[in-house]
């Protein structure tokens, strides 16, 4: 689509540096006016594929889609500049809803500090193996994917259930 056609080429040129300030201006605001569309995409995409009854898997598996589906659109999604985060603490403040946590220690009946590890863990595992799988032609299987997924979910289960409790 023409959309897609749009996007492709302004993620292409998003780190080309105007030497203009009036032409740096305009760039700069229709960068950020293309990642407010594509984390509205993303947000769209995520919802109508959530499955209420695994919310925590089921986002997951919508990012790696959106990774498989729409390549370009999850690069800028993931990639994009974000301003004011010096931690993983607020990194997670910025990009998760709180909610899940609760949701994810409710589920698993772990405390909620462990929740938000693990939602962190896999937020941060899920946006790199979707970096790979956007990348990788002609492709690697999203059943492979999700297998990877699963794995290292398991691994930071593991790991968090091992975590003393606060």
């Amino acid at each position: 689509s023409m959309w897609r056609f749009m996007l492709r080429h302004v993620f292409n040129s998003l780190s080309y540096e105007k030497q203009d300030r009036g032409q740096n201006a305009c760039v700069q605001g229709l960068k950020q006016e293309v990642i407010g569309r594509v984390q509205t995409f993303v947000q769209q995409y995520v919802a109508l594929h959530l499955d209420r009854k695994e919310l925590f898997r089921s986002t997951g598996r919508a990012y790696l889609q959106i990774a498989r589906e729409e390549p370009h659109l999850f690069r800028i999604f993931v990639l994009h500049e974000r301003e004011n985060i010096s931690s993983l603490d607020e990194l997670y403040r910025s990009e998760a809803d709180p909610t899940v946590a609760v949701s994810i220690a409710e589920d698993l009946q772990i405390s909620l500090a462990q929740a938000r590890q693990l939602h962190l863990n896999m937020l941060i595992y899920t946006m790199g193996l979707g970096a790979v799988f956007s990348v990788t032609r002609p492709g690697i299987s999203i059943e492979e994917i999700f297998i990877q997924q699963e794995i290292a979910y398991e691994a930071f289960l593991k790991q968090i259930a091992a975590m003393p409790t606060c």
